[in-house]
């Protein structure tokens, strides 16, 4: 498969806070850098101008039941299905036949601490982790105490917020992701998807309890690819070796931004090399195209 060679842009990748280029080939990021030396580095790639846009990950929907994936592609997201949510009767089950362990905003978040706990005292904490346990809705673990929220982070749970249908007030995501418990988010509302407004939830919980925008943007993209079932660290990022999912947006100046002392876990100033996001005051960034393992997706304009 021919190699694409973007130039022009500014791109969110691990690999350089300042990269303005990316390569990708056979369904996978490459490369990823400034623009001056990917001509020599792929003298045979496509070339592509991003004129200015911002690419980053793709969004993903991992509660894409009954979603048109034409809408979701036109919003820049990616449906990753997750399974049915279950009863916390069901965990010792699934946990030893290796399944996936979703559960609804009925359980009890210390219920369902105390149960992976014991299973894995019992099988070991990588058999439960393995299943990655998801408590979808937030409101939940907002309240449990630091106790549960440890011994949930403990074997490696997810929770699923929907900032477009739960109310977060006085949820405290900011304690939550302290904790260590991943956070992914739902970009969904009925049956749209509004991803811009989905970040814009989730960094305006009321108290300094929500994410910063860079947090908010981790949980759509990487924490719903863990959510979804991903192993891998990496998938939901611009990472050499990664699948080449990812957007291109038409956006204004990038901001970061500044700490103060409710935030400061997550929002820092530009010297920290954290990088730069849309700026979530203004209108949405209009999306370009979205590309999916390296193939078009969605619109462009």
């Amino acid at each position: 498969m021919t190699a694409f060679l973007a130039t022009g842009g500014r791109v969110l990748t691990p690999a350089s806070r300042d990269a303005t280029a990316l390569t990708h080939e056979n369904g996978l990021i490459v490369w990823a850098g400034s623009d001056a030396p990917g001509p020599a580095l792929f003298p045979g790639a496509e070339q592509v101008d991003l004129e200015g846009d911002w690419v980053a990950p793709a969004f993903v929907e991992c509660l894409p039941e009954g979603l048109d994936p034409a809408v979701a592609a036109a919003g820049g997201v990616v449906p990753a299905g997750l399974p049915g949510a279950h009863g916390l009767d069901e965990v010792e089950e699934r946990v030893r036949a290796g399944e996936r362990v979703v559960l609804d905003d009925t359980v009890d978040p210390a219920r369902l601490a105390t149960e992976l706990t014991r299973l894995a005292t019992e099988l070991g904490g990588p058999a439960v982790a393995r299943c990655i346990p998801v408590l979808v809705g937030g409101t939940g673990a907002g309240n449990a105490d630091g106790d549960t929220l440890a011994a949930l982070a403990a074997v490696g749970t997810v929770t699923l917020l929907r900032p477009l249908v739960d109310d977060l007030t006085g949820t405290d995501l900011v304690r939550i992701a302290a904790s260590g418990v991943a956070l992914a988010a739902s970009t969904r509302a009925g049956d749209e998807v509004r991803p811009w407004d989905a970040l814009r939830a989730l960094t305006s919980v009321e108290g300094g309890r929500g994410l910063s925008p860079r947090a908010a943007f981790t949980a759509t993209t990487r924490g719903a690819h863990r959510a979804a079932g991903a192993h891998d660290g990496t998938a939901g990022t611009l990472t050499p070796g990664t699948a080449a999912t990812f957007a291109r947006w038409r956006t204004g100046e990038l901001a970061v931004v500044a700490a103060d002392d409710a935030v400061q876990r997550w929002s820092t100033d530009p010297r920290s090399g954290v990088p730069p996001m849309p700026d979530l005051t203004g209108p949405d960034p209009v999306l370009r195209a979205l590309v999916v393992d390296g193939l078009p997706a969605g619109p462009a304009t």
